[in-house]
């Protein structure tokens, strides 16, 4: 199976689990001048910008670990035009979800 395929089945999990438990997604995708925001979603009145990682094997670390600072400041960007575009005045909240072989986590509020 591709890289992207992976991708792709990591993110259609992680919107199924977010939805089971009460976000609405808007966007997937979602495309601004910076860059690529995996999921943006409402949830208790936040927009939250979400991260997908997913790793098969630690041999790279954790999916959590590889929302590094750099990644952290590139979604920071990019939720500054989404923020503007898609809910104006709304608080923004950054979540990740970490799918680690089979085992998904939510991490709320991640940074």
């Amino acid at each position: 199976m591709s890289t992207s395929s992976k991708g792709r089945r990591g993110e259609d999990a992680a919107a199924a689990f977010l939805e089971r438990h009460g976000y609405r997604i808007l966007a997937r995708n979602y495309r601004t001048p910076d860059g690529e925001a995996d999921l943006i979603c409402l949830e208790a009145g936040f927009l939250v910008i979400v991260e997908v990682k997913r790793r098969d094997r630690r041999t790279f670390g954790s999916a959590l670990a590889a929302v590094d600072c750099r990644k952290q400041t590139k979604l920071r960007r990019i939720a500054a035009d989404v923020g503007q575009i898609v809910a104006p005045g709304r608080r923004i909240r950054f979540d990740v979800v970490a799918i680690d072989g089979n085992r998904l986590a939510l991490h709320r509020n991640a940074f």
